[in-house]
């Protein structure tokens, strides 16, 4: 998978608790180049936004998109 924001590598992480010692609930992917972190959480979060910016007209730029 690559990277939305740099296009760079993106690994799946399954982050891991060193205080408690055990795995944490993120299950997702980051980027290797620039941390960038995707869960499902943040997709769903970013599916929401978008419908309601087209919703009412407006448009975001997307990591990784071209500027206008």
């Amino acid at each position: 998978m690559n990277c939305l924001r740099c296009n760079g590598l993106a690994v799946n992480d399954d982050s891991f608790s060193v205080q408690t010692g055990s795995s944490s609930d993120f299950h997702g992917w980051r980027c290797v180049n620039c941390g960038m972190l995707v869960d499902d959480v943040i997709n769903q979060n970013r599916q929401v936004l978008s419908r309601q910016s087209m919703s009412n007209g407006s448009e975001r730029r997307r990591y990784g998109s071209e500027a206008a």
